[in-house]
C-alpha cells in the first residue's frame, strides 16, 4: 500500500478585480441623495466619534467641543465597503480634536482623495479596500 500525500490548500490570490478610484468623493449625511446615484469608484466620508453613541452629533459637522476621526466607505458597485484612510494620510489628517472643526478636516482630506483619481484599491480578506500593489493586476 503506497503512503498517500494529503492535498495542502493553495492560495488562489485575491480573486475581487482592482477598483479604479473615480476622484468623486461624497459626505454623508450632506449629500444624501447624490449618495444614492453612486458609481463604481465613488468613496463617501463620515464621523466617528463617541458621541456619536447618544446621537448628539448625527451629520453635524459645523459643531465644536469633541474629538474624533472620518471614517470613508468605497462604493464596489454593489454596496458600500470599508476604505483604509491610513494608506493615504500617513500622519492621521483624518483625526480632529475638541477644539477643530469636522468638515475643516473633511475639506483637508477631500482634496487628497480627489488627488488619488485613477488610483487601484484591493479588496482584503476582512472586506476592507486599500491601495493596490504597483504591479496588480486591473480589470
Amino acid at each position: 500500500m503506497a503512503k498517500r500525500n494529503k492535498l495542502r490548500y493553495q492560495s488562489k490570490g485575491n480573486q475581487f478585480p482592482v477598483i479604479i478610484m473615480t476622484g468623486t468623493v461624497y459626505l454623508r449625511h450632506v449629500e444624501d441623495e447624490a449618495i444614492a446615484a453612486a458609481v463604481k469608484g465613488d468613496i463617501q466620508i463620515y464621523l466617528s466619534t463617541d458621541s456619536l453613541i447618544y446621537n448628539t452629533h448625527v451629520g453635524d459637522y459645523e459643531a465644536m467641543g469633541f474629538d474624533g476621526y472620518l471614517k470613508a466607505d468605497l462604493y464596489d458597485g454593489k454596496g458600500w465597503k470599508p476604505l483604509s484612510l491610513e494608506e493615504f494620510f500617513s500622519a492621521r489628517e483624518y483625526y480632529f480634536g475638541k477644539r477643530e472643526r469636522p468638515i475643516d478636516t473633511y475639506h483637508l482630506c477631500l482634496h487628497t482623495l480627489q488627488a488619488h483619481q485613477g488610483t487601484g484599491l484591493m479588496r482584503t480578506y476582512r472586506e476592507h479596500y486599500i491601495l493596490a500593489l504597483k504591479n496588480a493586476k486591473e480589470e
